[in-house]
């Protein structure tokens, strides 16, 4: 059997994605070449050729891959052995994390012309909405717990992905905010009476 008639192996293409996505996440799109795929991905170029034949196409499927990858990794902060605001910052963090390391890629799709851009677009489209589920159904869990006072979950997840998505992509140049601080704000809003412990202590003394 001939290589170009044998499967396609699933783990070598992850490992062609992982590469190409880490190459498109440190350099601008236009810089990214094949070649360097393949040696990233410790693969020939031809047999990168099989999984992918175009770079266009291995940006498309990487896009949607990590996200894929994103979705699930929230989701599993649902299993970890933390109440339900920890649970959160865990999930924060990650979206902070991957979503800013996708920056450069986000940025590439404005820049690209309307069939690979429409395309692009989508798959973004797709991949958030999806997060924005696990987002949700997290947030569920808080408010059967009684740690959440929201009334629309879907609407809640939308606005922690939207400020997130402004966060790292919104101003190039500039350090993306630390976890702990996105989440805080999600979890205590702008109430003056979400100050930490010490400063409301302080404060409730002062009206004694």
């Amino acid at each position: 059997m001939s290589d170009a008639e044998r499967p396609l192996d699933p783990d070598r293409r992850g490992r062609i994605l992982q590469a190409g996505m880490a190459l498109f996440a440190g350099t601008a799109y236009g810089a990214v070449h094949m070649d360097a795929v393949a040696t990233a991905a410790g693969v020939a170029k031809p047999t990168l050729y099989r999984y992918f034949p175009t770079k266009e196409a291995l940006f498309i499927e990487g896009l949607a891959w990590t996200l894929a990858d994103l979705r699930d990794a929230v989701e599993a902060t649902q299993r970890r052995d933390l109440d339900a605001a920890g649970r959160l910052r865990a999930a924060v963090g990650l979206v902070l994390e991957r979503v800013g390391a996708l920056s450069p890629a986000l940025h590439a799709i404005e820049g690209q012309g309307a069939e690979f851009g429409e395309r692009s677009r989508r798959v973004l489209r797709q991949g958030f909405d999806a997060l924005r589920g696990a987002l949700a159904d997290l947030l569920r869990d808080g408010i059967g717990a009684g740690r959440f006072a929201v009334a629309d979950a879907d609407l809640a997840a939308l606005m922690i992905l939207g400020g997130v998505r402004m966060a790292v992509h919104g101003a190039p140049g500039r350090r993306p905010p630390a976890p702990a601080a996105v989440a805080d704000f999600f979890l205590n809003g702008l109430s003056a009476d979400a100050a930490a412990p010490p400063q409301r202590l302080a404060r409730l003394g002062a009206l004694r």
